[in-house]
């Protein structure tokens, strides 16, 4: 026969107890913290540094053992070190915006809540913004694990490789709601981005095959423009899709939550900054290269990466500027730059490449967020 557990009111009390003890460690931490900002003030060091964060992350993990789950330790420290990036040195974030489109849900999640986050409005105008150094970091979109490549960030590369580098990864899962202050009856317009449309597709098929679909640029704009039409008129049965932060911010309500029809849809983002980082161990390098015009150019430079057992997590391509039918290929592949074997490969790719650019090196994302 199980022993019962302790009276509420004990058990309350202990966790009172722990609180308290937690709240000071916490602050010790960051009395820590403060000094090392002082360092790094003194060296030129970057507040943020992602192989740091890295190894932070895996040894906590590596100390939990259980019923915590690792994903809640993961969120915890990311929310502390986010404090940490606030004493020590305060830093801005640039996101493709509005306020909660999933660009923004995913810098929030990230870096934490202590950080400042800059509506960028668009992924040029992110990478325009860590070029001039008006923002510290900014997170961009790459590919979307139902919708492909996102253009408009190679496209950034293009134009800006020269200015900034690739400082770090993250992966958001991408769940969609439908967001309104209406009943489930009353929704006669939706609103959404056309990705977010052909992402529910089969949702929205079964469930509002009536409803009209109205495609605006970002699923926060949407949002915030049902919510305006439904202050104007309660009778408009306007909806939106998007984030639950877009709900928080714009003061809608999750009426129906993971509408996708692919519940693994997953989003990858870059980190840019002018920064450089530092292995951690388990990296990953982008790339981007033209190759010469001849045939089986593209074989070869492929074949420098097989020969040497490197990996390659993703490759793509878009025109080149100012050459028509020329394209730039887009890779990544694991390994750090500072790797010596890898060095060594970035020269034989570089040999049969009529152009060859290192983005970046960085940590490789472990989890989704």
């Amino acid at each position: 026969m199980s022993t019962p557990p302790p009276p509420l009111d004990e058990l309350r009390k202990r966790i009172d107890h722990v609180d308290q003890q937690l709240v000071h460690w916490i602050n010790e931490r960051a009395k820590i913290v403060v000094d090392v900002g002082k360092h790094k003030i003194e060296t030129g060091l970057p507040t943020y540094s992602p192989h740091r964060e890295a190894a932070v992350l895996s040894r906590v993990q590596k100390l939990n053992d259980g019923p915590t789950l690792p994903r809640t330790i993961e969120a915890i420290y990311r929310e502390i070190m986010s404090g940490s990036f606030a004493l020590e040195q305060p830093i801005r974030i640039g996101y493709l915006g509005p306020p909660g489109t999933y660009s923004h849900l995913a810098a929030a999640r990230h870096f934490g809540s202590s950080v400042e986050f800059d509506d960028l409005h668009a992924i040029t105008g992110v990478f325009e913004e860590v070029a001039r150094g008006h923002v510290d970091y900014g997170l961009v979109p790459i590919e979307n694990s139902t919708g492909g490549s996102i253009t408009e960030t190679l496209d950034a590369f293009l134009q800006y490789h020269s200015d900034l580098r690739l400082y770090g990864e993250l992966q958001l899962a991408v769940h969609c709601c439908l967001l309104t202050e209406c009943q489930p009856h009353e929704v006669k317009t939706i609103y959404g981005r056309p990705e977010s449309f052909a992402q529910c597709r089969a949702w929205l098929a079964t469930q509002y095959p009536e409803a009209e679909l109205v495609a605006v640029e970002s699923s926060a704009g949407g949002a915030l423009r049902a919510r305006e039409e439904h202050e104007a008129d309660r009778q408009a049965g306007t909806a939106a899709i998007g984030s639950p932060l877009a709900g928080e911010i714009y003061g809608l309500h999750p009426l129906f939550e993971q509408i996708e029809d692919r519940r693994s849809n997953v989003t990858r983002f870059l980190i840019v900054s002018k920064q450089e980082t530092e292995p951690s161990g388990n990296d990953k390098t982008s790339l981007m290269f033209t190759t010469l015009d001849k045939p089986g150019a593209l074989a070869d430079v492929l074949g420098v990466f097989k020969r040497a057992g490197i990996n390659l997590t993703h490759i793509d391509k878009c025109p080149t500027r100012g050459a028509n039918w020329e394209y730039t290929f887009f890779v990544d592949a694991l390994g750090h730059r500072k790797d010596p074997e890898f060095a060594e490969l970035i020269g034989e790719v570089r040999a049969f490449s009529k152009q060859l650019t290192v983005l970046g090196s960085y940590p490789k994302s472990k989890q989704v967020l």
